[in-house]
């Protein structure tokens, strides 16, 4: 017996470099389809707080049977607590379940007795939403449709949960819950023309903005905005999908053209009155943001004006409407940085925690509701990113930043005095948190650049911590692919600040020198190089890198996340530092990465996309290929928020508009350029890539290509499997494997 046992441990020693080398041979070729089709996607969950007790609640999808149920959960013990809604249901009469529709989202009543269920979401815009609605009671068991009119936009509980106020239509309605009736609010109300309690597509994109109204705490008024955009253009869309083609207007103000008028309204929904808000007579600025006291008495309003380098707060009283300036930003040499979620109040109202980058980083201030003295609350070379929770009654803030480095995310926790900052997260990367109602616990979904995300309880106090899903069927399915990692990369720019990046190369590279595909997004709204888990984008660079190809992914200078100066490198003169970073992280790479400097392509999308086509025509001949993704190719073509943002207005900057377009430069093109957009792009219209292609054309350029789209917008995607991204990403593959190889 001894014998064999000996025999059996040396042949497992013998063995043991061929199995490995089996394993490794047996690993799967990483491929779009699985990307694309779903096969990768992390084990997701639609996670929200209870607001009067110490539990969360999520969706719990059986895939076998079809039942959807919302559970909840106590975050001391992470069990289940119980079953608060199942899309299979019995009431006593019934003598089986009736099946409900699947739903995607949820969302609390203030005092937890109901919840709100959201079926069949679709965009609106950029970042807002439709959906149909539902009430559930949980004690009463009734679930009443909020509407059957049409899918309703940013439902919201009032204050006491008897109500619930929408949007149909641009018009704004209060739903009694409890007598199942509604009432308009707003009757006038259309698309293109008034829009009431709502962002139009402007606000979104250029600021971020979505809901446009609030409740006042007592429940007993709404705050809203009208945007009246009848003074704004109409932008013609074309959609293919008939025999005639048919036209849809959107209102969409170029840069230089006039802007929508948009006005603050108080409703008192007792004697049903509007009252009017003074933010002055002049329609050519943006109101950015509005904000109750919790007084119940007062509405703080965010002005800026046209040229975004004054930004007011007005204070506002809601049964005159008078107005008065309490604080003022400025910032004459560029333009103020707005947040419209700004105004978090503390010491019962007594002041309010304001978000400014007026010192350089976005950092927290204090400041007096009534005489407006203003004290640092935060400070230091990094960002706070969001405000996570204020506890009024140990007088802290929970925040959300990236002092432990800009590619990060963690959570911090300060006194009101600025004293005994702690760090409650842990471990390199990103943290999304949720934070109990008594302030003792939160949710951390936390994930790195090469790892999927773990969802955790842990406690403030930094003594617990309870992990509840790891993704452990992903990270399984992961290693039977061949997937390279990413590492990340800083390189100094030539006034020596650094930027960050990410590298990957093929999966176990044998070969020389390889051609570099870069990457870039580069507008001062979205920072690519987290140290966070992106399945599908990530995966399809890793895929990309697996053909044969370096994929990079920079962040350089005019993006956020490294403080005013950074972000502001490029103000009027959009491209040229980005384009000169490209080449500064290509020289890098290339000495330090055995990269081919003479085979190097710029990739990009939007923003980054116009700094593709920028790079090939104004720059032409510093790189092999371009790949422009939905570019700008000039900026009198974009909207007005964010081109003035960066070049003022055009008759204030003509030559400005002129030297940073693609098109001015189209006689300079070499060679290797790939054009891609949707023809029904809402956001970046098709005329940017039409003008571009037309004037390569002008110039007797015919070594360029072009695809678009039919009827795609800006994302250029269609749903699970996404057939349009697997058409995308091997049209480019094949592309560059022309241009580089």
């Amino acid at each position: 017996m001894l014998i064999m046992k000996k025999l059996f441990i040396r042949l497992l020693v013998f063995c043991f470099p061929f199995m490995v080398k089996a394993q490794q041979q047996a690993k799967m070729e990483l491929n779009l389809e699985k990307i694309w089709s779903g096969h990768f996607d992390e084990r997701k969950y639609v996670v929200h707080l209870m607001n009067q007790s110490p539990h969360f609640a999520w969706i719990q999808t059986d895939t076998a049977s079809g039942p959807q149920v919302i559970l909840s959960l106590d975050f001391n013990t992470t069990r289940i607590v119980d079953t608060l809604f199942s899309n299979q249901i019995k009431r006593p009469t019934d003598s089986l379940p009736t099946t409900f529709t699947y739903f995607q989202d949820f969302g609390f009543s203030p005092d937890d007795s109901k919840i709100l269920i959201r079926t069949q979401i679709e965009p609106l815009y950029t970042i807002s939403e439709k959906a149909f609605n539902y009430v559930w009671d949980i004690d009463k068991k009734i679930l009443r449709v909020v509407s059957a009119n049409g899918k309703q936009l940013y439902p919201s509980f009032s204050p006491d949960s008897k109500r619930l106020s929408y949007i149909i239509d641009a018009n704004l309605y209060i739903m009694d819950i409890e007598k199942n009736t509604t009432m308009p609010v707003t009757v006038d109300g259309s698309a293109g023309q008034f829009l009431y309690g709502m962002a139009d597509a402007l606000y979104e994109n250029g600021f971020g903005m979505t809901k446009a109204y609030e409740w006042s705490p007592n429940g007993n008024y709404i705050a809203m905005l009208r945007f009246n955009e009848n003074t704004v253009k109409n932008y013609p869309l074309t959609i293919y999908e008939r025999p005639y083609a048919e036209v849809r207007n959107q209102r969409y103000p170029l840069a230089g053209e006039m802007v929508p008028d948009v006005k603050v309204f108080v409703y008192d929904i007792n004697n049903k009155i509007f009252v009017p808000i003074d933010v002055g007579v002049n329609p050519d600025q943006y109101i950015t943001g509005i904000r109750w006291s919790p007084d119940n008495k007062t509405l703080f309003v965010q002005r800026l004006t046209r040229d975004q380098k004054r930004l007011d707060l007005l204070k506002a009283d809601i049964v005159t409407g008078k107005t008065a300036v309490i604080y003022t930003e400025e910032s004459p040499a560029d333009y103020v940085r707005v947040y419209p979620d700004n105004i978090y109040f503390i010491k019962e109202g007594g002041s309010f925690l304001w978000k400014s980058e007026k010192d350089g980083y976005t950092h927290l201030y204090e400041i007096s509701s009534d005489s407006a003295t203003t004290v640092p609350l935060t400070s230091g070379n990094w960002e706070v990113i969001e405000v996570e929770a204020i506890d009024n009654t140990r007088n802290e803030v929970y925040y959300s930043s990236n002092e432990s480095g800009s590619r990060q995310k963690q959570l911090y926790k300060i006194n009101y005095d600025g004293k005994g900052r702690t760090k409650l997260s842990s471990g390199d990367g990103y943290h999304d948190v949720w934070i109990s109602s008594d302030k003792r616990f939160f949710f951390d979904a936390f994930s790195s650049l090469n790892e999927p995300p773990v969802y955790q309880v842990i406690s403030t106090t930094g003594k617990d911590k309870k992990k509840l899903i790891e993704n452990k069927e992903l990270n399984d399915r992961l290693k039977d692919y061949k997937i390279p990692q990413a590492y990340f990369f800083t390189v100094q720019a030539s006034d020596s600040m650094t930027m960050n990046g990410w590298l990957i190369r093929p999966y176990n590279n044998t070969r020389g020198r390889l051609p570099l595909i870069l990457y870039v997004y580069g507008g001062s709204t979205r920072q690519e190089v987290l140290d966070r888990w992106d399945d599908k984008f990530t995966l399809t660079m890793r895929w990309l890198a697996i053909q044969g190809f370096a994929v990079a992914c920079v962040d350089p200078r005019g993006t956020p996340g490294k403080g005013e100066a950074f972000r502001k490198s490029n103000y009027m003169a959009p491209g040229d530092i980005e384009v000169a970073d490209l080449l500064k992280v290509k020289d890098h790479l290339a000495r330090n990465y055995r990269i081919d400097s003479s085979k190097v392509a710029v990739m990009g999308w939007s923003y980054g996309g116009y700094l593709a086509a920028l790079a090939q025509t104004k720059y032409a001949g510093r790189f092999k290929a371009a790949v422009a993704i939905a570019p700008v190719t000039n900026w009198r073509f974009y909207e007005n928020i964010y081109a003035e943002r960066l070049l003022s207005m055009p008759s204030e900057n003509a030559e400005g508009y002129k030297k940073a377009s693609p098109v001015s430069f189209a006689g300079n093109y070499k060679s290797g350029l790939f054009l891609v957009h949707g023809t029904a792009d809402d956001n970046v219209h098709l005329h940017n890539s039409m003008e571009l292609s037309r004037q390569l054309t002008n110039e007797r350029k015919t070594n360029f290509e072009q695809h678009f789209y039919t009827d795609k917008t800006h994302n250029l995607s269609d749903g699970t499997p996404n057939i349009l991204r697997m058409s995308l990403y091997t049209r480019i593959n094949d592309f560059l494997k022309r241009e580089l190889k």
